[in-house]
């Protein structure tokens, strides 16, 4: 039997497919992008949660007029995408699936034109989503995919330290401790970058939990992701 899934966001695509020498986001473009991604996770991550819901609200209306000047990178449609998430998760509602069916076909898109960019960013919330989602009738989960898309980001950025980290997330959920502990082992090596200095931090205290349950090979862990929605139990 499955362990109990945690909940957090289409043809296997392949690495190999990827264009050699591919163009990245104009400096500008990648500057606004870390800095609304850094205003997501100071919002994310405070403890206080009174008025979290109205910040995002706020943050989603200048991600989505960021999205609408910029269409032809993919940055945009991340931050919209995370922060679309995180949304439905902090006012949850009738309308958060959509929110979050919504957040899953941006990011799909963002890997059409960039899968490289923000170090893999929508690979790895696709695989957060697929894996920690409902399977059908209810949504779209699906842990075959979510490998797909976290082993795309681990391949793309072999040293990255949320790719590795959410690969060692997702195998530990599937009781596969010890190829979780080489990707754990990864994401400890990995610095906290400057452009995410906050969500980067947070994440080198969970690895430490991440430690402990493979050592213990404990079951399913709440981890980072698993906060943006609610609990949807077993699938």
């Amino acid at each position: 039997m499955k362990p109990e899934r945690r909940w957090f966001a289409l043809a296997p695509l392949l690495i190999a497919f990827v264009a050699p020498g591919m163009a990245g986001a104009p400096p500008d473009v990648v500057a606004l992008a870390e800095q609304l991604d850094q205003e997501w996770a100071e919002i994310f991550y405070d403890a206080n949660e009174a008025g979290k819901a109205r910040r995002l609200v706020d943050l989603l209306a200048r991600a989505e007029a960021f999205k609408a000047a910029n269409p032809a990178w993919a940055e945009p449609r991340i931050v919209t995408a995370v922060t679309l998430c995180s949304l439905a998760g902090v006012d949850w509602g009738l309308d958060s699936l959509s929110r979050i069916d919504q957040a899953r076909q941006l990011l799909t898109q963002a890997v059409d034109l960039d899968p490289k960019a923000m170090e893999g960013a929508a690979y790895i919330a696709l695989g957060n989503l697929y894996w920690r989602m409902p399977g059908w009738p209810i949504s779209f989960g699906d842990d075959a995919r979510a490998r797909q898309y976290l082993t795309n980001a681990v391949n793309l950025f072999p040293a990255a330290i949320d790719a590795n980290f959410f690969m060692a997330d997702f195998l530990i959920d599937q009781g596969e401790y010890q190829q979780a502990h080489t990707f754990l082992e990864r994401a400890e090596r990995a610095p906290i970058r400057a452009s995410a200095r906050t969500s980067d931090a947070r994440l080198k205290e969970e690895m430490v939990e991440a430690r402990r349950v493979i050592t213990e090979k404990g079951r399913s862990r709440s981890g980072l992701f698993s906060r943006l929605l609610p609990d949807f139990g077993s699938s």
